[in-house]
């Protein structure tokens, strides 16, 4: 396709070319789509990121609380970029049909053909791995009208709709002695110490899922077991069966996903007063295609239930995102952090190998990105006691139960492709990484380690979360909702207040201060036996489960909330 000079390249808008191998076919250019405009903030991106950074480091009792309509008006666009959409959009016959987080996002919609012919690009349809969708090859390139005000184009393609978790395995070998089918009320309260004299009244915790089903009577069920609950749920779009998209591109879901329902029977276990709002990762709610673009703008952006607290348990390889993509959900962290939420991420499955092979190493993101607290796995070594005391916990170590590559049986972490090393880890000395650059065959540069934290995630120790306590359930996606509950009873024990963004302050305390926050993982690696690529536990730091396990009394006294030490 020839582009128009007057246009201008958005360099970080390519789709990964190894997501492009197998063409599939034209796209309908009938098809009316929906996208995001990302415009660029009167303060600067930097700027807005920098805030937010700042805030995190700032004590607990001199952090302000904001809403979301209080944000500083220099995050908004400029009155020139508003003007400069209305007027392209009535040049090309475009819906402007909404706008989020005071105009920084802006859908529009028209026909494919259309708004690829303005975009600078062709639409077609793409095989990867067992799902087909949509993008281009190249970049978006944007009209003149724009290219001042413009940061992201967001919805052309399909791709982030690819970066979803993938379903649970099971581990098929024997295993070390230990014990699995663990509450999470146990692992919370007796090896973790969270603090037992708050239940998250008054918190709202934000889970970012895919297009699922959930049945909330089966975990309304294992809530009564505990017995507790029953907790407060909200679902927000998504939880019913969704149309086949149009153009004849194949449906992603919706399909009934344990990993979702066990979110939220970690959280709601150990925080049963607070309230659980899941956000389907769909296309429900008008703001553009791109499902993390859209349901991170529906949790932030005016909700009925405004957070305090989000859980992520999904992700893909740095290297499988468009970058403008990725650099969006980056931002909207950044917004998340200003408006006091604490955003819990699960570092993935896959050890350090990741499940790409565009790289010997592959961290995920978002649990990447330094405004998210990146969660690990471990295995908890664990040993019977008589009834009805629960099992004694001996020793922890890093969850990694693989025997080949890319198997999802081992805590991912790592050394990221896509950020550099944040201030918060800059005292600490980073493993290097194990990637070159396929150009130029340079090592890879420092970057931000993942994870910072960790938790229960292996299959060895894993958690019964049937009504029985059975059940196989395990993951860093487990890792979490776990932390998201600590921080969820945090919140009550702040008054009702935000704890916030809190990597600085807790790499601060844990590694300059000693005040042990957090318990070291001293034992394992995460990579597969006799394979190049792996990261060693150690202390203060490792790329496998970072600072360690939450010993949540010491955690809560550290911020000045002021518990027992046998709590």
């Amino acid at each position: 396709m020839t582009q128009d000079p007057a246009l201008s390249v958005l360099q970080e808008s390519a789709v990964p070319t190894h997501l492009l191998h197998t063409p599939a076919g034209p796209v309908d250019g009938t098809q009316t789509l929906r996208i995001a405009l990302q415009l660029h903030p009167q303060c600067g991106e930097e700027a807005l990121l920098a805030r937010a950074y700042r805030l995190g480091e700032q004590p607990l009792a001199e952090r302000i609380g904001r809403s979301p309509r209080s944000l500083d008006p220099d995050i908004s666009p400029t009155a020139q970029a508003t003007a400069a959409v209305r007027t392209f959009c009535a040049q090309h016959g475009f819906a402007l049909e909404r706008s989020a987080l005071g105009g920084l996002f802006v859908t529009i919609a028209g026909k494919a053909a259309e708004l690829a012919q303005a975009f600078g690009v062709e639409l077609r349809a793409y095989q990867h791995q067992d799902r087909t969708f949509r993008a281009y090859a190249g970049c978006i390139t944007l009209p003149a009208i724009l290219a001042e005000h413009v940061r992201g184009v967001h919805g052309l393609d399909q791709a982030a709709a690819l970066l979803t978790r993938a379903k649970g395995a099971k581990a098929a070998y024997t295993e070390p002695p230990t014990l699995d089918n663990n509450l999470p009320t146990v692992v919370a309260f007796d090896y973790y110490r969270y603090p037992s004299r708050w239940t998250g009244k008054g918190a709202t915790v934000a889970f970012i899922e895919s297009d699922l089903v959930i049945d909330l009577a089966s975990v309304q069920a294992f809530y009564a077991s505990l017995p507790v609950g029953p907790v407060n749920i909200v679902t927000v779009g998504g939880f019913a069966p969704i149309k086949p998209p149009e153009g004849g591109m194949q449906p992603i879901g919706p399909y009934l996903d344990g990993e979702a329902m066990m979110d939220l029977m970690l959280t709601g276990a150990v925080a049963p007063d607070s309230t659980l709002v899941v956000y389907a990762h769909s296309e429900h709610y008008g703001y553009a295609e791109p499902g993390w673009i859209d349901t991170l703008l529906e949790a932030l952006d005016q909700p009925a239930n405004p957070c305090q607290v989000m859980s992520i348990s999904l992700g893909a390889p740095e290297c499988d995102w468009v970058p403008q993509t990725a650099m969006a959900v980056h931002l909207l962290f950044a917004i998340a952090s200003l408006y006091g939420v604490t955003v819990c991420v699960s570092s993935g499955d896959y050890g350090a190998p990741g499940n790409s092979n565009a790289y010997p190493q592959n961290c995920a993101f978002p649990a990447s990105s330094p405004f998210c607290l990146a969660c690990g796995g471990t295995e908890l070594v664990l040993e019977a006691q008589t009834a009805p005391q629960p099992p004694k916990l001996v020793d922890e170590v890093v969850w990694n139960e693989m025997t080949a590559p890319y198997q999802k049986l081992a805590t991912g972490g790592g050394i990221s492709m896509m950020f550099q090393v944040p201030d918060f880890q800059q005292g600490l000395t980073l493993p290097a990484g194990f990637n070159t650059d396929p150009q130029t065959g340079a090592p890879q540069p420092p970057g931000r380690g993942v994870p910072d934290v960790a938790a229960n995630a292996s299959s060895k120790s894993g958690y019964g979360l049937d009504p029985e306590h059975k059940g196989h359930w395990y993951g860093t996606s487990a890792a979490a909702p776990m932390w998201a509950g600590l921080i969820a009873l945090l919140v009550e024990g702040n008054g009702g207040l935000p704890i916030g963004y809190l990597n600085p302050w807790l790499y601060a305390s844990q590694v300059n201060s000693g005040l042990n926050c957090c318990k070291p993982i001293t034992e394992g690696d995460n990579g597969p036996p006799d394979w190049p690529v792996s990261f060693a536990a150690g202390a203060p730091w490792n790329a496998c489960c970072g600072l360690g396990t939450p010993l949540g009394v010491n955690i809560a006294n550290a911020l000045g909330l002021g518990v027992t030490a046998t709590e």
